[in-house]
């Protein structure tokens, strides 16, 4: 394949004379004719879906014919190209080298609103602007080559490489090919990913659940036990000045020798106030009467220990052998015995 644009002719059909003074007069030299042909030998392409790179390699060889004198000079060429599809940024480097002095680089830049390589060259290409373009040579041999480069790109506004006439079929199956790759690596990514960190979260559960089966039960873990109060029963009403029955259990699995109970009296201004603290014995409260010395007067009783008419609550927790955390409080009421209920009926005919 050759390169359209890589087609350079050099003073092709015009011949320069100029004069040299020597002993035997004027000699003529007349300037060669040059011509360079540039060839593509392979591309290689990679796809992602933020961006398209290119690499190409390939032949030029520089023709000068002076008369009947022809000169072959052959040089290699490779390319670096790519495409940013965010911005639409289209950059290429051209390296070219043979022997001393055709050595140079070309560069060049574009903004295009699609891939310039997988465009085709004529209708329907990329449309590229703001092309900016450098280049040099190693001497003045290759200045030549690098003002021709430089005119077909002005001229295109595309690449220089994308003027070879290559496939570009299997370049856009390719594109679609690793593009498809890429996503399924991502997702497998990201499945691996969400499969590590449940394996994490399982781990952790794991070893959470053996530390605690690990750790023997002691006073942290009886802080968040507590005995049940079976009596008083929830909103239970007691008259004023009567024994109120007291029964608890303890916790399952939890031996209790003994409890503190605390009763607590709500005040006018809705506020619970301590009425007393009683230390009872576990044989106490787990009998079938219950305990039964706060309430009722006599034996010289305080008035924290005799039921006067109002709402109460009740809570506890095993004190020995070992101390546990209090129950939820239990509320109850005692009131005053109304004297029209108690009075006793009188006898049929009296």
């Amino acid at each position: 394949m050759t390169w359209n644009m890589f087609v350079l002719l050099g003073l092709i059909g015009t011949a320069f004379l100029t004069g040299e003074a020597t002993a035997m007069g004027v000699r003529v030299t007349i300037y060669p004719e040059r011509t360079v042909n540039c060839h593509l030998e392979s591309i290689q392409a990679k796809f992602t879906s933020a961006k398209s790179t290119y690499r190409m390699n390939g032949n030029c060889q520089l023709r000068e014919q002076y008369e009947t004198d022809v000169k072959i000079i052959s040089m290699l060429w490779s390319s670096e190209g790519a495409f940013v599809s965010q911005g639409g940024l289209a950059q290429e480097t051209i390296r070219i080298r043979g022997n001393s002095p055709f050595n140079g680089t070309v560069s060049s830049r574009l903004l295009c609103d699609s891939d310039p390589w997988l465009g085709p060259s004529g209708a329907g290409k990329a449309r590229c602007i703001q092309g900016q373009f450098a280049g040099n040579g190693e001497v003045e041999n290759l200045d030549y080559v690098v003002h021709y480069l430089k005119s077909g790109f002005i001229q295109s506004q595309l690449p220089n490489t994308t003027g070879f006439q290559y496939n570009r079929t299997p370049l856009l199956a390719q594109r679609d090919a690793d593009r498809l790759a890429e996503q399924r690596a991502a997702a497998q990514a990201e499945e691996a990913a969400r499969r590590a960190a449940a394996e994490a979260e399982a781990a952790r559960k794991k070893e959470a659940q053996r530390l605690r089966q690990a750790t023997k039960p002691g006073p942290l873990l009886l802080e968040n036990m507590a005995p049940s109060v079976l009596s008083p029963a929830v909103h239970a009403l007691f008259l004023a000045n009567t024994s109120v029955p007291i029964k608890i259990t303890p916790p399952p699995g939890v031996a209790a020798a003994s409890y503190a109970v605390k009763l607590e009296n709500r005040n006018s201004q809705g506020i619970w106030t301590l009425v007393t603290n009683l230390p009872i014995s576990a044989a106490q409260a787990s009998s079938p009467s219950g305990y039964l010395e706060w309430g009722a007067p006599g034996n010289g009783k305080g008035a924290a220990m005799i039921a006067g008419p109002g709402t109460y609550r009740i809570s506890a927790q095993v004190t020995a052998p070992r101390q546990t955390g209090w129950s939820q409080p239990v509320e109850f009421t005692v009131t005053i015995p109304n004297k029209a209920i108690q009075k006793a009926p009188k006898m049929f005919g009296q």
